[in-house]
């Protein structure tokens, strides 16, 4: 089975990333072939008016017109006129013409040459990553500076090929040229090149925020020595500071953090207040052994060293996407990238395996395995309690997200393992991916069929490391408080996007957000409110429900495409602020949109449920 899945995975890599990849090709191959075929028809063309001119010339003896029918049958002029001496053997404007297809032939072997060279390079580079973190992220820097050469290259040169090919398919085979066509490439070609000049210059804002409060070294002193005796364990240094949250995991970094309104820089521990309450104190010490070997390791200079690589490679790969012509160039980038995710996350199910053994070491396998599946059965539980929150149909007066999770996750803990897919479950992280639940619990020595698995499970957290930080229980108390807030506000503004009215107190809920709105045009209102518009000069309003289709075109008119077929307008010149009109009319018919699609997939969840 497992033989199967690699087989279809290697299958569905290669439609998805592989295949796509080779469009790179796509335009030099067909320009090679394109321009050697006219190169040869005027090389033919030449050849035979040359050979007609030398069989008429009499003032040639026989000889003569042999060594010349020689000389012409064997050498095309293409390559005759390009020896020094010879350039006046054809006119200013043949010798332009087989200029251009010189450069085009050359210009399409560059590229696909260049392809082959790259595409090898890179793939060797992506192979050699495997070996270690330190060549991972020596060859991620260089195929991403080769690779992002290549891309901006390989966007100049296919832009010139395919505004050749513009002038020359249709002047060759039609005996016309189209100068509309020609300039659509040209600024096509152009606005790739710009993209990708822009994706490689603009400097990127890279901030990572992290919702918590820092424990400096001069607070929490007894959480900071069994910090220290931990780390003493593992073999590695202290974290410059500690970051206490409310979200559902731990993680270390060596990134800079913001904090509120403070940058942080160095090494970052940060620790969940809610799991270290459900932890006792012997799985606290297996999960913060396991962080504190990702120190020891260097895992974290190395995710330093190379996360911005990867954010720089996405921001370029975005560059090509938007500019169009560049797509072919995309696929191909975004086939290495997709073969550096899987070297990434190669590494990193070593590095957590690492991390796990060590913390194992220095606790124990029911500990490390203890604290993994309360981590993940807290995380799952917590997901739950806030898609059943957030799913409420109703406005919220409050969020109780946390006093949910209080309430019922004993109970959720005690069927947990009867889940048939928690075994491909993961645990959270901010910059990283985990190994499944079940390939760790198996690593550190346990099962998830164990019968001790259930009893680790619902053993209760005796919170003796939330006990170690200096109010503790008040700073938990006002992450919870903040973000349930949040959460609430963030629910309020999603409902209006959720109802095509049938009550009053849905009605009720759209029109407060969706008030009607009325725009006084030269001719009379124009009025638009959650479910219709009426222009003045309309018998009747138009529903949104009844809209298929609408477009602008450069007359500043609004059409709208309707289910009986009666064409509807809006004539925008008539309106002082058009843009006011433009907006109102899409922020309004996008909610109706956003709102029929999540009635139909809630009617489908509803009909899925019933069978």
């Amino acid at each position: 089975m497992s033989h199967a899945h690699d087989d279809f995975s290697k299958i569905g890599f290669a439609k998805t990333f592989f295949l796509p990849a080779l469009l790179i090709f796509a335009i030099p191959v067909v320009s090679l072939f394109f321009f050697l075929y006219i190169q040869g028809h005027y090389d033919d063309e030449a050849r035979a008016g040359i050979l007609g001119q030398i069989r008429a010339d009499k003032s040639l003896t026989e000889e003569e017109k042999a060594n010349t029918k020689e000389l012409f049958g064997n050498v095309p002029l293409s390559r005759l006129i390009t020896i020094s001496g010879n350039e006046d053997m054809v006119s200013s404007g043949a010798a332009f013409d087989y200029a251009t297809f010189r450069w085009a032939i050359r210009l399409s072997l560059y590229s696909i040459i260049g392809g082959v060279v790259v595409f090898v390079l890179s793939a060797l580079c992506v192979v050699a990553s495997l070996r270690s973190q330190w060549v991972q992220y020596v060859s991620l820097s260089v195929s991403w500076h080769v690779l992002r050469i290549y891309g901006a290259a390989q966007v100049l040169i296919q832009g010139v090929l395919l505004f050749a090919l513009s002038y020359w398919i249709t002047a060759f085979f039609f005996e016309i040229y189209v100068p509309k066509l020609m300039i659509i490439v040209g600024i096509l070609a152009l606005a790739a090149i710009g993209a990708v000049i822009k994706s490689i210059f603009m400097k990127l804002h890279n901030e990572t925020v992290v919702e918590g409060t820092v424990i400096e070294g001069d607070s929490s002193p007894e959480l900071w020595q069994e910090l220290s005796d931990i780390c003493e364990k593992v073999s590695t240094e202290l974290p410059d500071q500690v970051i206490a949250g409310i979200d559902d995991n731990f993680f270390v970094t060596e990134q800079s953090l913001t904090v509120g309104e403070k940058k942080y820089s160095g090494r970052s521990l940060f620790v969940s207040l809610s799991l270290l309450n459900q932890l006792n104190g012997k799985e606290a010490d297996a999960v913060l052994a396991h962080e504190m070997a990702h120190f020891s390791g260097n895992d974290t200079i190395y995710s330093q060293k190379i996360s911005p690589l990867l954010v720089r490679y996405d921001h370029y790969l975005q560059g090509l996407y938007d500019g169009g012509l560049s797509l072919p160039i995309f696929y191909f980038m975004n086939c290495f990238r997709a073969l550096y995710e899987v070297s990434l996350g190669r590494l990193s199910r070593k590095r957590e395996f690492r991390a796990d053994r060590i913390a194992t070491e220095a606790t124990s396998p029911g500990d490390m395995a203890g604290a993994l599946l309360k981590i993940i059965a807290y995380s799952s539980y917590r997901a739950k309690v806030e898609q059943d929150i957030f799913q409420k149909e109703e406005v919220l007066e409050n969020a109780n997200v946390s006093q949910e999770i209080e309430q019922g996750f004993d109970d959720y803990a005690g069927s947990f393992l009867s889940n048939p897919d928690i075994s491909h479950l993961q645990t959270s992280h901010p910059f990283d991916t985990h190994p499944s639940l079940a390939d760790r619990m198996k690593a550190v020595g346990c099962s998830l069929e164990s019968p001790d698995s259930q009893a680790m499970l619902s053993a209760p957290g005796d919170g003796q490391w939330f006990e170690k930080i200096e109010a503790a229980e008040q700073l938990e108390g006002e992450q919870w408080k903040a973000y349930e807030e949040s959460f609430r506000a963030y629910h309020e503004e999603t409902l209006p996007y959720r109802f095509l009215p049938e009550t009053d107190d849905e009605l009720a809920i759209v029109v407060r957000a969706f008030p009607e709105v009325q725009l006084e045009g030269i001719d009379g209102l124009l009025t638009i409110d959650h479910e219709c518009i009426q222009l003045h000069s309309w018998e009747s309003p138009l529903r949104f429900g009844d809209i298929q289709d609408c477009q602008m075109d450069e007359k500043k008119t609004l059409s709208f495409v309707t289910t009986s077929g009666t064409p509807s307008t809006i004539n925008l010149k008539k309106f002082t602020d058009q843009q006011k009109v433009i907006e109102a009319v899409e922020r309004y018919y996008s909610r109706y949109l956003a709102a029929k699609e999540y009635q139909a997939h809630v009617k489908q969840l509803d009909t899925t449920g019933d069978e």
